[in-house]
Protein backbone atom coordinates (compact mmCIF):
# COMPACT_ATOMS: atom_id res chain seq x y z
CA UNK A 1 0.00 0.00 0.00
CA UNK A 2 1.66 3.38 -1.03
CA UNK A 3 0.56 6.31 1.39
CA UNK A 4 1.06 9.81 0.93
CA UNK A 5 1.26 11.22 4.60
CA UNK A 6 0.25 14.98 4.61
CA UNK A 7 1.29 16.53 8.05
CA UNK A 8 0.62 20.47 9.04
CA UNK A 9 -1.61 22.30 11.31
CA UNK A 10 -4.98 22.31 9.66
CA UNK A 11 -6.49 25.60 11.27
CA UNK A 12 -8.58 24.84 9.81
CA UNK A 13 -8.25 22.79 6.84
CA UNK A 14 -9.57 24.24 3.57
CA UNK A 15 -10.38 23.58 -0.04
CA UNK A 16 -6.49 24.12 -1.24
CA UNK A 17 -5.57 21.51 1.29
CA UNK A 18 -8.05 19.03 -0.51
CA UNK A 19 -6.64 20.04 -3.94
CA UNK A 20 -3.50 19.00 -2.98
CA UNK A 21 -4.57 15.56 -1.19
CA UNK A 22 -7.01 14.90 -4.26
CA UNK A 23 -4.55 16.24 -7.38
CA UNK A 24 -1.25 14.65 -5.89
CA UNK A 25 -2.61 11.23 -4.96
CA UNK A 26 -4.47 11.09 -8.85
CA UNK A 27 -0.53 12.33 -10.15
CA UNK A 28 1.02 9.41 -8.31
CA UNK A 29 -1.23 6.85 -8.34
CA UNK A 30 -1.06 6.78 -4.27
CA UNK A 31 -3.35 4.58 -2.73
CA UNK A 32 -4.34 6.54 -0.13
CA UNK A 33 -3.53 10.08 1.03
CA UNK A 34 -3.87 10.62 5.32
CA UNK A 35 -3.68 13.77 7.03
CA UNK A 36 -2.16 13.83 10.59
CA UNK A 37 -2.79 16.99 12.11
CA UNK A 38 -0.35 18.08 14.54
CA UNK A 39 -0.97 18.02 18.13
CA UNK A 40 1.41 21.13 18.47
CA UNK A 41 3.10 21.83 15.54
CA UNK A 42 6.79 23.14 16.20
CA UNK A 43 7.67 25.70 13.42
CA UNK A 44 4.25 27.27 13.62
CA UNK A 45 2.60 29.89 16.18
CA UNK A 46 -0.03 28.07 18.57
CA UNK A 47 -3.27 26.57 16.31
CA UNK A 48 -6.27 29.03 17.10
CA UNK A 49 -8.09 25.51 17.40
CA UNK A 50 -7.81 22.99 20.02
CA UNK A 51 -6.42 19.49 18.04
CA UNK A 52 -9.64 17.58 18.46
CA UNK A 53 -11.34 20.56 16.70
CA UNK A 54 -8.86 20.45 14.14
CA UNK A 55 -9.24 16.55 13.73
CA UNK A 56 -13.56 17.22 13.54
CA UNK A 57 -12.92 19.52 10.67
CA UNK A 58 -10.83 17.01 8.97
CA UNK A 59 -13.04 14.39 9.34
CA UNK A 60 -16.01 16.56 8.15
CA UNK A 61 -13.93 17.63 4.98
CA UNK A 62 -12.82 14.15 4.39
CA UNK A 63 -16.27 12.66 5.04
CA UNK A 64 -17.47 15.45 2.18
CA UNK A 65 -14.93 14.06 -0.24
CA UNK A 66 -16.60 10.77 -0.03
CA UNK A 67 -12.91 8.62 -0.86
CA UNK A 68 -11.57 6.25 1.70
CA UNK A 69 -8.61 6.62 0.60
CA UNK A 70 -8.31 9.97 1.79
CA UNK A 71 -8.44 10.01 5.48
CA UNK A 72 -7.58 11.90 9.06
CA UNK A 73 -5.36 10.09 11.14
CA UNK A 74 -5.31 10.75 14.97
CA UNK A 75 -1.49 9.86 15.49
CA UNK A 76 -0.33 12.79 16.51
CA UNK A 77 -2.73 14.17 18.51
CA UNK A 78 -3.26 10.87 20.33
CA UNK A 79 0.40 11.24 21.34
CA UNK A 80 0.32 14.51 22.12
CA UNK A 81 3.24 17.51 22.77
CA UNK A 82 5.13 18.66 19.55
CA UNK A 83 4.41 16.76 16.49
CA UNK A 84 7.26 15.92 14.71
CA UNK A 85 7.44 14.71 11.32
CA UNK A 86 10.03 11.81 11.78
CA UNK A 87 8.10 10.38 14.60
CA UNK A 88 4.87 10.17 12.51
CA UNK A 89 6.74 8.21 10.11
CA UNK A 90 8.95 5.84 12.62
CA UNK A 91 5.32 5.27 14.41
CA UNK A 92 3.62 4.34 11.23
CA UNK A 93 6.69 2.40 10.44
CA UNK A 94 6.31 0.48 12.98
CA UNK A 95 2.73 0.00 12.66
CA UNK A 96 3.44 -2.23 8.97
CA UNK A 97 6.83 -1.87 8.07
CA UNK A 98 5.70 -2.87 4.22
CA UNK A 99 3.80 -0.27 3.82
CA UNK A 100 5.27 2.36 1.13
CA UNK A 101 5.42 5.93 2.75
CA UNK A 102 5.86 9.25 1.10
CA UNK A 103 6.21 12.27 2.70
CA UNK A 104 3.62 14.77 1.13
CA UNK A 105 4.34 18.98 1.68
CA UNK A 106 3.65 22.28 0.08
CA UNK A 107 6.65 24.03 -1.50
CA UNK A 108 6.40 26.45 0.89
CA UNK A 109 6.94 23.83 4.09
CA UNK A 110 9.55 22.11 2.05
CA UNK A 111 11.74 25.32 1.96
CA UNK A 112 11.63 25.22 5.46
CA UNK A 113 12.81 21.19 6.01
CA UNK A 114 16.65 22.56 7.39
CA UNK A 115 14.39 23.76 10.74
CA UNK A 116 12.77 20.44 11.20
CA UNK A 117 13.28 17.65 13.95
CA UNK A 118 16.12 15.20 13.18
CA UNK A 119 15.94 16.77 9.37
CA UNK A 120 19.04 14.93 8.49
CA UNK A 121 17.13 11.35 9.06
CA UNK A 122 13.85 12.75 7.08
CA UNK A 123 16.50 13.49 4.04
CA UNK A 124 18.22 10.84 4.34
CA UNK A 125 15.41 7.99 4.00
CA UNK A 126 12.37 9.67 3.29
CA UNK A 127 10.52 9.80 -0.12
CA UNK A 128 9.20 13.33 -0.45
CA UNK A 129 6.35 14.04 -3.03
CA UNK A 130 6.38 18.19 -2.52
CA UNK A 131 4.10 20.34 -4.30
CA UNK A 132 4.02 23.38 -6.44
CA UNK A 133 0.54 25.17 -6.03
CA UNK A 134 -0.97 28.23 -6.91
CA UNK A 135 0.00 31.43 -4.69
CA UNK A 136 3.55 30.34 -3.28
CA UNK A 137 6.52 31.08 -5.57
CA UNK A 138 7.12 27.60 -6.70
CA UNK A 139 9.97 25.42 -6.03
CA UNK A 140 12.44 24.16 -9.29
CA UNK A 141 15.07 21.36 -9.16
CA UNK A 142 18.08 23.36 -8.56
CA UNK A 143 16.69 24.93 -5.34
CA UNK A 144 15.03 21.08 -4.02
CA UNK A 145 18.61 19.83 -4.74
CA UNK A 146 20.43 22.62 -2.91
CA UNK A 147 17.86 22.21 0.28
CA UNK A 148 19.19 18.50 0.57
CA UNK A 149 16.04 16.53 -1.04
CA UNK A 150 17.65 13.18 -2.82
CA UNK A 151 16.18 13.59 -6.35
CA UNK A 152 15.89 10.34 -6.61
CA UNK A 153 13.79 10.16 -4.08
CA UNK A 154 11.84 13.65 -4.60
CA UNK A 155 9.07 13.85 -7.19
CA UNK A 156 8.17 17.45 -7.45
CA UNK A 157 4.37 18.62 -8.76
CA UNK A 158 2.75 21.23 -10.34
CA UNK A 159 -1.15 21.38 -9.50
CA UNK A 160 -4.03 23.45 -9.84
CA UNK A 161 -5.11 24.92 -6.43
CA UNK A 162 -6.86 27.77 -5.17
CA UNK A 163 -4.63 30.41 -3.42
CA UNK A 164 -6.38 29.80 -0.10
CA UNK A 165 -4.33 30.54 3.66
CA UNK A 166 -5.80 28.96 6.79
CA UNK A 167 -5.05 32.63 8.02
CA UNK A 168 -7.29 34.27 5.26
CA UNK A 169 -10.31 31.73 6.38
CA UNK A 170 -9.60 32.55 10.37
CA UNK A 171 -9.87 36.70 9.37
CA UNK A 172 -12.98 36.28 7.38
CA UNK A 173 -14.66 34.15 10.65
CA UNK A 174 -14.03 36.53 12.67
CA UNK A 175 -15.58 39.49 10.37
CA UNK A 176 -18.68 37.09 10.42
CA UNK A 177 -18.00 36.89 6.47
CA UNK A 178 -19.27 34.01 4.16
CA UNK A 179 -16.45 30.95 3.73
CA UNK A 180 -17.62 30.40 0.32
CA UNK A 181 -14.98 28.52 -1.79
CA UNK A 182 -12.38 28.38 0.93
CA UNK A 183 -13.30 25.37 2.84
CA UNK A 184 -15.72 22.17 2.39
CA UNK A 185 -19.38 23.16 2.83
CA UNK A 186 -19.20 20.45 5.82
CA UNK A 187 -16.31 22.53 7.23
CA UNK A 188 -18.36 25.76 6.94
CA UNK A 189 -20.66 24.28 8.72
CA UNK A 190 -18.96 22.97 12.01
CA UNK A 191 -17.13 26.30 11.98
CA UNK A 192 -20.40 28.09 12.12
CA UNK A 193 -22.49 25.40 14.69
CA UNK A 194 -19.39 25.14 17.05
CA UNK A 195 -18.44 29.45 16.50
CA UNK A 196 -15.16 28.65 15.88
CA UNK A 197 -12.53 31.77 15.26
CA UNK A 198 -15.05 34.60 16.06
CA UNK A 199 -12.28 36.60 17.57
CA UNK A 200 -9.21 36.92 15.45
CA UNK A 201 -6.31 36.73 18.09
CA UNK A 202 -3.01 36.40 15.31
CA UNK A 203 -2.34 38.51 12.32
CA UNK A 204 -0.66 35.54 10.61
Amino acid sequence: MTVLVFGGTFDPVHNGHMAIARQARDATGADAVWFVPAAVAPLRDPARATPDERLALLAAACGELGDPGVAVLDLAVRRGGVSYTADVMDALRAEDPARDLAVLLGADAARTIAGWHRAGDLLGRERFVIVNRSGPRPLVPAEVSRLGYAAARTLLLTIDSPDISASEVRERCAKGEALDGLVPSAVAALIAAKGMYRQNRDDA
